[in-house]
């Protein structure tokens, strides 16, 4: 059994420079399975709720799963788990690429970093050993400039990267950790790192992947490709739209469902969402799809270099997320505009969903007369839908620069600050700042971004159901249920470390089979789904703790207000229906009416309290 794994953790410490190998025990592999499941563990055993996120004793889990670097499609993803300086609770965060294929090479499951180095630092794992190599030339560059110096400077083929951009060395709280063509996007994992004075990882290993049961994984393999083939063949498949022209292809179709949060969520619908869309973008641009190790959906989109107003650029995507959140949110209908903040986001390390709720909120600030117009200098005027604007308060956010050193803290500290009631519109639960949706139009979001761990993120919803009208978007009855079968469900799989995109595909029979076959464990459906619950207790746990109650499973008061164009068939959020939703989801839980998990449900999925 557990052939799969290199039953490792590598622990760096930055304060000491020192490296250690530790076992992983096979209890604790059978429990835990890998990636998500591993980090979280390791993390609420190790770091104390109390640790102040940028200080040394916060730590940093980079994990893979049973199946990285194996043939299984669609399971190239790394996990990263932390505690978060944008909410103060424990983070977990993802990115694909090739990473993860790499750690898994040198042997290692887990790369535990913490301590802090008295200078800036990039850290090398390799054949030839770990390495901690002072980079002070490095200070302020892109992370692409940083990466490139890692590679030329490691003599050693086929090295993987991640490291930070100038947002990350200046804490900026929502700043991300990017790989490549890809990004550990949410929470501050960029902050973290700076704090930390790491600048960069490289990775490279030559090691190889066995499984416990070759011929039965490699019938388990062939079903799931033969799954994606089937869907990928269909004309209405989302992730075939995916591989011809990104996550954006599906902007039509949300503007249509009057979904798409516009203006500050001042509208349900963009006017010019069609500018903007994925659709729009392949077509005016030229773009190749790339692919993460081993998968059929190769929906990253690279474009050759692009002349716009602010000189040529070369870019990747934008994303759904990010046409969202620097797209319509700030009434920007010029895809350069994106095209430009997009690749600005990537330079400097930022969440571009945080980034640009931030500019947004600044943007409705001034709108209110609670900032001045002139707050980026005179000019560009502070305003929706003025590129300039957008592009300026990039680069102030990165650099700490004015009015952007206080959009850094993000936007809810950033409301405390500026005071004057902001708090009712500023887009946040739990600190962390909107994701792509509207819980005023979508009930399963609103349950999702008011509850999630993470604060509002929309990585465990029934987007999809709602959106294609299998459930009614408004409808409360099951919906609290649905819900947390799908974040426990969603938790499990990231132990794997699968992409989001193969939860939208794959029968949850196929992963088990997966796991089973790849690992020689016996795990059944149920077992499964009840460590991703397991998981989710844990992180609870974690956040309660940290001082993050069930007072902050909200959502801010814009979401009970109706917008201009909500269609006249549809019912609004009201702070009734979402007190029922709240009700209904701790009772589904087995949490007391606080949120607080039960001794007896924690019992039953083997957890304790304390």
């Amino acid at each position: 059994m557990f052939e799969c794994y290199g039953k490792k953790l590598l622990r760096i410490d930055l304060s000491t420079r020192s490296v250690a190998e530790e076992p992983l025990r096979e209890p604790f592999i059978e429990r835990w399975i890998g990636g998500m499941g591993f980090g979280v563990k390791l993390f609420t055993n190790e770091v104390p709720a109390t640790a102040d996120p940028l200080g040394p004793a916060n730590r940093i889990y980079i994990s893979v799963g049973p199946l990285t670097g194996t043939l299984a499609p669609l399971f190239a993803q790394t996990c990263i788990v932390t505690k978060s300086p944008l909410t103060g609770g424990i983070i977990n965060t993802y990115a694909g690429g090739h990473l993860g294929g790499s750690i898994k090479a040198t042997g290692y499951d887990v790369i535990a970093i913490e301590g802090q180095a008295d200078g800036l630092v990039y850290v090398l794992v390799t054949p030839a050993g770990v390495r901690i190599v002072d980079c002070p030339e490095l200070a302020g560059t892109p992370v692409r400039t940083a990466e490139e110096a890692v590679k030329r400077a490691s003599g050693t083929e086929d090295l993987h990267t991640l490291g930070i951009g100038l947002a990350g060395e200046n804490c900026v709280r929502y700043a991300s950790v990017i790989s490549e063509t890809r990004a550990f996007g949410r929470g501050g994992v960029g902050a973290v790192f700076g704090s930390k004075n790491l600048k960069a990882l490289g990775v490279a290993g030559i090691g190889d992947v066995r499984v416990a049961d070759p011929e039965g994984f490699s019938v388990a393999v062939g079903e799931a490709y033969q799954t994606f083939q089937e869907d990928l063949a269909q004309p209405w498949s989302l992730l075939g739209s995916f591989g011809r022209v990104g996550t954006g292809s599906g902007m039509g179709l949300i503007n249509e469902k009057h979904a798409l949060a516009t203006r500050h969520h001042r509208l349900t619908r963009f006017e010019q969402a069609e500018q903007i869309s994925g659709q729009a973008i392949a077509e005016q641009y030229p773009t190749r799809p790339i692919a993460c190790l081993g998968c059929q959906v190769h929906c990253g989109m690279l474009h050759r270099q692009v002349k716009t107003k602010w000189g040529e650029i070369w870019t990747r995507g934008p994303e759904y997320e990010t046409t969202y959140s620097l797209g319509s949110l700030c009434f920007n209908d010029d895809p350069e505009v994106l095209l430009k903040a997009n690749d600005l986001a990537e330079e400097y390390g930022m969440d571009t969903l945080s980034l640009g709720v931030s500019i947004a909120f600044a943007m409705e600030c001034a709108e209110r007369g609670i900032l001045p117009r002139d707050a980026l200098g005179g000019d560009p005027v502070l305003e929706f839908g003025n590129p300039g604007a957008t592009i300026r308060l990039i680069d102030m956010i990165a650099h700490r620069d004015g009015v952007g050193d206080m959009l850094a803290e993000g936007v809810r500290r950033a409301s405390r600050r500026v005071g004057s009631g902001s708090d009712a519109f500023a887009l946040e639960v739990k600190g962390m700042e909107f994701a792509a949706w509207m819980p005023e139009r979508m009930r399963g979001i609103a349950v999702t971004f008011a509850t999630s761990n993470r604060g509002a993120c929309h990585k465990r919803a029934p987007i999809g159901m709602e959106l294609m009208d299998v459930i009614p978007m408004d409808g409360i009855h099951g919906r609290a249920a649905l819900v947390a079968d799908i974040q426990n469900k969603v938790n499990a799989i990231f132990t794997l470390v699968a992409c989001r995109f193969a939860e939208f595909t794959l029968p949850l029979e196929q992963f088990v089979a997966l796991l089973n076959t790849a690992t020689g464990m016996n795990y059944t459906e149920e077992r499964f789904m009840g460590l991703g619950e397991a998981i989710w207790n844990l992180e609870r746990l974690y956040n309660l703790a940290a001082g993050i109650d069930g007072s902050e499973d909200r959502l801010p008061d814009i979401c009970f207000q109706v917008p201009a164009d909500f269609p006249a068939d549809a019912k609004p959020l009201t702070r009734e229906d979402f007190a029922t939703l709240l009700d209904d989801y701790y009772s589904t839980r087995g949490w007391d009416g606080q949120g607080r998990p039960t001794p007896e449900r924690l019992a039953a999925l083997g957890l304790r309290a304390s």
